[in-house]
C-alpha cells in the first residue's frame, strides 16, 4: 500500500517529528512537507521526504504558517496514494479530494483556540496585528476542513481528545506516541537535573531556571533553542549550578537521560509530552507539571512527581529527592516506558489504516 504522510515542517527537531519519523519508516511511507532541515534528522527518513517549499519562515513565522497552509492546498492534487495521513495543523489543507484519509492530530491549532489570547497578549503592536489577521483568516477555514474533508481523527492523548471534542464537536481515537525504548539506557544517577525543550513561553523553561537560581547546591542542565534563549540566559547568568547546552543531537539527548538524576518538564497544558517517558526509559523519574498530558504519562510517586507550576513546588520536590529515592523508582520507570513502546504504536496504526481502507471499498 502506498501511503503519504503530510506534515507541516521538519525544521525544529521536536517530539512531533519523532512520532512521524517512526511511522513513516515502518509504513515505508513518503513524507510530504514544506520544510526539511537535513542536519536535524537521521538517515532513515531523508530518502522518503518530498519538500514542497516555503519562502517566509526565515522572515516571519506567521507568514510562514500561511504559506505552508496554502502550499499544501495548491499542491494537493499532485499526490496519489492509497492512504493519506495528515500530521500537524497545516497539512490538513491538502485533505480535500485525497481519500481515504486520517488526521493525526497532536492538538488542534492552539493559536486559534486555547492559547489565542495568551499569544496575542505576548506580542508587540505589529505582532498583534499579524496574529489577529492570522486567527481571523484561518479559524473558519480550519473548522471547514476538519468537519468536511477529514474522514477520521487520531489523537495522542485523552487531553487531545478533549480538545478535538471541545473545538470541533467531533470524536477521535487515541494512539499514544511511540517511545523507542531500545534506544535508551541507564548509566548512572548523576548529580544534575535535566530539561530539554523548545525555548518558547508555553514550555515554562524560565520557571525551571528561576527555581534553580534559588538552589545553588542543586545542578541543572538546560537543553533547548528558540525565542526565549536570551531570556533564559539572562535568568541563569552568574549561576554556576546551571548549564545551558543549546540545541543538542539525539545522541547527546540520550546520553543526558542516561546520566542525569531526574528530568524536569513544566509545559502549559501539554498535549502529551515525550520527555518524561524518554527519561523513564533510561530509569529516571520526572518532576512534571500537574497539567495536560503529563497526568497521563506520570505515575505519581512511582515514575515521577506531578507538581503545580510554581517555583516553591519545584524547589520542594527537588530538595526531597536523592539518589536512594530515585534508585527505588528505576525499575518502575523502565517498565512504565515499555507500555508506550513503538511496537504498540505501530500495531494500532496498521489496524486503523486497514479499517479505513476497507470502509472506502
Amino acid at each position: 500500500m502506498r501511503t503519504g504522510i503530510f506534515f507541516d515542517t521538519f525544521l525544529q527537531g521536536g517530539g512531533a517529528e519523532k512520532i512521524i519519523e517512526v511511522l513513516a519508516e515502518e509504513l515505508n511511507a513518503d513524507i510530504i512537507t514544506s520544510g526539511f532541515n537535513e542536519n536535524l534528522y537521521n538517515e532513515r527518513i531523508k530518502d522518503k521526504v518530498k519538500v514542497i517549499g516555503n519562502s517566509f519562515y526565515g522572515i516571519n513565522n506567521r507568514l510562514g504558517f500561511f504559506e505552508t497552509a496554502f502550499r499544501f492546498y495548491f499542491n494537493r492534487k499532485e499526490f496519489d496514494y492509497d492512504f493519506y495521513i495528515f500530521g500537524g495543523i497545516f497539512s490538513i489543507f491538502a485533505a480535500k479530494g485525497n481519500t481515504p484519509n486520517c488526521w493525526f492530530c497532536f492538538s488542534p491549532n492552539r493559536t486559534l483556540y486555547d492559547l489565542k489570547e495568551k499569544r496575542i497578549g505576548e506580542s508587540g503592536v505589529i505582532g498583534k496585528a499579524i496574529l489577529q489577521a492570522y486567527t481571523n483568516t484561518l479559524k473558519p477555514i480550519d473548522q471547514k476542513i476538519v468537519k468536511k474533508d477529514i474522514e477520521r481523527i487520531i489523537t495522542i492523548s485523552k487531553n487531545s481528545v478533549g480538545r478535538v471534542k471541545k473545538f470541533y464537536g467531533l470524536d477521535s481515537k487515541i494512539i499514544y506516541p511511540p517511545i523507542e525504548t531500545e534506544k535508551y539506557r541507564f548509566r548512572e544517577f548523576g548529580e544534575y537535573y535535566f530539561t530539554a525543550n523548545r525555548l518558547v513561553p508555553e514550555k515554562r523553561v524560565d520557571l525551571i531556571a528561576r527555581a534553580f537560581t534559588r538552589m545553588p547546591e542543586k545542578k541543572l542542565v538546560i537543553a533547548g533553542y528558540g525565542a526565549e534563549e536570551k531570556k533564559i540566559k539572562k535568568i541563569i547568568q552568574g549561576c554556576k549550578n546551571i548549564e545551558f547546552v543549546d540545541r543538542i543531537s539525539e545522541k547527546e539527548l540520550i546520553e543526558h537521560y542516561s546520566r542525569c538524576l531526574a528530568t524536569i518538564y513544566m509545559p502549559v497544558d501539554e498535549d502529551f509530552g515525550m520527555i518524561p517517558l524518554e527519561g523513564n526509559a533510561s530509569g529516571k523519574p520526572c518532576i512534571a507539571v500537574n497539567e495536560g498530558g503529563c497526568k497521563e504519562t506520570i505515575l505519581q510517586g512511582k515514575t515521577g512527581f506531578l507538581v503545580e507550576p510554581k517555583e516553591e513546588e519545584i524547589i520542594k520536590t527537588v530538595k526531597g529527592l536523592n539518589a536512594k529515592k530515585v534508585e527505588e523508582m528505576k525499575s518502575a520507570c523502565i517498565n512504565w516506558a515499555k507500555k508506550f513502546d513503538k511496537k504498540y504504536y505501530l500495531e494500532k496504526w496498521k489496524k486503523e489504516i486497514k479499517e479505513a481502507v476497507k470502509e472506502k471499498k
